[in-house]
């Protein structure tokens, strides 16, 4: 038996990996807004979102493949890559009708955007270069979904840096060059994509490894779509969950509007990045162990998730405005800041449901995350379209964050993890709601909005230090031996 990787490495792997792009997200978004102006940041945001939504178009088979090929273990390898060729001819046919499927609804959708005029003209030339993303997407996911199936990690995110480098460069390189005009935006965003599938496609060739010992077989696209289907039922519901709080703001405020609700939310999010490491690490090693050894994993990296996350999220929503005001300027963040403090509310939440849609999916039953998604999008839809008549972008963050939290207790109910881990979720989030509540009452760095800060996070501290003892007892140590090497360096000046 070939040894597994150590989760931990893994998951270290995958959060530096991650954590690498959020600092380039926060050099660039200042210059794009500066260079292209809130109104066409926000076009374009609807652009790439719309865009990303036809990642449906996979059909799951990326996290098939990525599940098959956990199960295989080791299994001949010609048996692996009959899998990839597999999902890769489904996945490119499938890309090229999303496309065109694509760039006829985009047409409907310029209408549909009060964008004004000057900025339609922008983006009509643009169109074709939209749709051939979806293809590009649809490969890069399932060359990704193979290297997480081996569990390759390393290269993984050796080749997602400068891949999400480029998806964020390019473009505003293009705007720099060619001027702040759509077009240049999404053609720079396509040259990156194509280059992104070179890079991806040359790193699966050399380490997955790719060495034509087999070619695709008709008696794994079943295999394939069985498992998938349900995979995009997600696919299809997710981001309409996530994205259509963005698309009704467009549509009733206007895309300068969609900007003051982008960057806060954009900023929030990035605290997703814990919970999609994990889930990212877990998924092949979860689809491989019995159901037993699989129980006790999930609940104990749960526990240890709230442990890390609660004082993170603590302390992001009393910092959201004041970081806001030094990043994009204090009129901006009087206007986004109460967004992305309710926004960090609905992640605390959904980033534990993320662990328990990860085990129920790798433990074959991927159906339970399909439907209750399903059956939450018409009433998402309809306290969306309420909240944000009466409350305007507020309206739409706590709207979002409320359908996050009814998912996030019906997914951990769901999952049926031990019951310990779920019933102390009860003291966490209570300190996460109380924090978000000071932030409503005292103004943003104030003494009493001080005196709450400093108070909550040492309460959230307390609490996870007594949930999880052994990694407050590394922090501690890691903090002492930073204490000593600036106490050894003072003393050597």
């Amino acid at each position: 038996m070939t040894a597994k990787p150590s989760l931990t490495r893994s998951a270290t792997l995958n959060f530096v990996g991650g954590i690498l792009p959020m600092f380039v997200a926060l050099v660039t978004t200042p210059i794009y807004l500066h260079h292209i102006g809130a109104a066409r940041y926000g076009v374009l945001a609807i652009v790439w979102m719309v865009q990303g939504y036809f990642g449906f178009l996979d059909l799951g088979l990326s996290s098939a493949t990525s599940n098959r090929i956990a199960q295989l273990g080791d299994a001949p390898h010609r048996e692996r890559e009959a899998v990839l060729w597999t999902a890769m001819i489904l996945n490119a046919a499938l890309g090229l009708v999303g496309g065109v499927a694509l760039y006829a609804l985009m047409h409907a959708l310029l209408a549909y955007f009060d964008m004004g005029e000057a900025l339609r003209v922008e983006l009509l030339p643009a169109l074709p270069y939209v749709a051939c993303l979806v293809p590009l997407s649809n490969l890069i996911s399932v060359f990704n979904g193979a290297l997480v199936g081996r569990e390759r990690f390393g290269t993984l995110n050796a080749v997602t840096l400068p891949v999400t480098l480029m998806y964020q460069l390019v473009p505003l390189g293009a705007a720099l060059v060619f001027g702040p005009n759509l077009r240049y935006l999404v053609f720079g965003t396509l040259v990156a994509g194509v280059a992104a599938l070179t890079v991806t496609a040359f790193a699966v060739w050399r380490v997955f490894p790719l060495r034509l010992a087999s070619g695709p077989r008709r008696e794994l696209v079943g295999q394939l779509f069985s498992y998938g289907a349900w995979i995009s039922v997600t696919s299809l519901a997710q981001p309409l969950l996530e994205t259509a709080d963005r698309l009704m703001i467009g549509h009733a405020l206007g895309p300068q509007a969609v900007t003051y609700y982008q960057v806060p939310f954009n900023l929030a999010a990035r605290a997703r990045l814990f919970p999609s490491v994990i889930a990212r690490t877990l998924f092949p090693r979860l689809s491989a162990l019995d159901a037993a050894s699989g129980v006790a994993l999930s609940s104990s990296v749960i526990r240890g998730l709230a442990a890390a996350l609660t004082p993170m999220m603590v302390f992001g929503i009393f910092l959201m405005h004041p970081f806001l005001s030094l990043w994009v300027g204090q009129e901006f963040a009087s206007r986004a800041a109460s967004v992305g403090e309710t926004i960090l509310v609905g992640i605390w939440i959904n980033s534990l449901a993320w662990i328990a849609a990860c085990h129920l999916q790798a433990t074959g039953r991927p159906g339970i995350v399909a439907r209750l998604q399903a059956y939450e999008m018409l009433p998402f839809l309809a306290l969306l379209w309420w909240m944000l008549q009466h409350f305007g972008v507020l309206g739409a963050a706590l709207a979002w964050s409320a359908r996050n939290l009814l998912d996030g207790v019906l997914l951990l109910h769901a999952a049926r993890l031990d019951a310990r881990p779920t019933r102390m979720l009860a003291v966490p989030a209570l300190i996460v709601t109380a924090a978000y509540v000071g932030t409503l009452v005292f103004a943003p760095l104030t003494w009493p909005s001080i005196v709450v800060w400093l108070g909550m996070t040492a309460v959230s501290l307390a609490w996870s230090a007594r949930t999880e003892p052994r990694f407050y007892a590394r922090v501690l140590e890691l903090v002492a031996s930073m204490r000593n090497y600036t106490r050894r360096w003072a003393q050597s000046q």
